[in-house]
């Protein structure tokens, strides 16, 4: 371990409030010691925007599309989001070729190099970054309320990790099907009244899981550092392998507002890294829809009242313009 870092160990540990027993295994200690290295060394942050976006999509055209034209048109001040795509068949590939004429000049897409290059292409992308800020994205999300991105920018991410998800409106946790209740809000001086705080460790089922890819925002330096140290090969084990640094995050406050800004609309799987529940439209028929010349009535969904962050909500298909 670098000697300055060895000697600051201590404010390593005050900036996490967490102490590390000798118990502790290589990995973690190592990990921390980089987690710091990343917060102490000086990278001139972006002038230009507050926080860049990070999207994963993967087969979804259709998806991907409704999220996109949600996010031009409920997103105040949008920044720039990087989409971060993989396609199986020359099918898919040709719905994305027209996904990307359609917002040409107002994305960046960027194909995975192959099937298994997810992580490297992911590392690049993240120190592409020029924002102090990063949030990520996936392609089953909607913007469904207003939202201006240079909110979330006054929040310090070293102490705070602000949510697009979570609301007071959120009663259920889809996961894992059960009822889930609200944390005890925290009053901010000087705050918002749209706005709501609460402490990741005093909450449970999504309100105790700071590591999401759906709407999180995040230090650059910290998730870049943290991606750096994990192996993982699909967005899904990318969020799971996260989790390793979950116990540096809950001691930190969550923000988010009083009524959710976007809703993750599980309607289909399209990876077998993990058992997670969903609808039963397949990708394949929304693909069919596509290439017909459909797209998600969207715009249907907006003001949508939700009661988990993620929510199997019927949409309809209108002929695109």
């Amino acid at each position: 371990m670098n000697k300055f870092i060895h000697s600051n160990i201590n404010f390593l540990l005050k900036r996490f409030g967490l102490i590390l027993q000798k118990s502790e295994d290589e990995w973690e200690r190592d990990a921390f010691a980089k987690l710091y290295e990343s917060r102490i060394t000086q990278v001139p942050p972006s002038r230009i925007h507050p926080a860049e976006g990070v999207v994963f999509s993967k087969d979804r055209a259709l998806q991907l599309h409704a999220l996109l034209s949600s996010y031009l048109e409920k997103v105040v001040s949008p920044v720039p989001l990087h989409i971060l795509y993989y396609t199986s068949t020359p099918s898919h590939q040709k719905a994305y070729e027209e996904v990307i004429t359609i917002f040409l000049n107002k994305f960046l897409f960027i194909k995975q190099s192959s099937n298994n290059s997810f992580r490297d292409n992911l590392i690049t992308l993240l120190d592409s970054v020029l924002a102090e800020n990063v949030f990520f994205l996936v392609d089953d999300v909607l913007f469904i309320n207003n939202f201006d991105v240079r909110d979330f920018a006054k929040f310090n991410t070293d102490k705070i990790v602000p949510s697009l998800r979570m609301g007071l409106n959120l009663k259920k946790c889809y996961p894992v099907q059960k009822e889930q209740p609200l944390p005890e809000l925290i009053s901010c001086a000087g705050s918002d009244e749209d706005k709501i705080f609460w402490k990741w460790n005093q909450g449970i089922y999504d309100w105790s899981y700071p590591l999401s890819v759906d709407g999180h925002f995040f230090s650059t330096q910290e998730i870049a550092a943290m991606t750096k140290l994990i192996l993982f090969s699909a967005p899904n084990t990318y969020e799971d392998q996260l989790q390793k640094f979950r116990r540096f995050f809950l001691i930190r406050m969550g923000v988010g507002y009083k009524k959710s800004k976007i809703v993750n609309i599980p309607c289909n799987k399209v990876q077998k890294e993990n058992k997670n529940i969903c609808g039963n439209t397949h990708q394949n028929y929304l693909l069919e829809q596509w290439l017909k010349g459909y797209q998600m009535d969207y715009r249907s969904l907006y003001g949508f009242s939700n009661i988990s962050a993620h929510q199997e909500i019927p949409f309809e298909f209108i002929k695109r313009y």
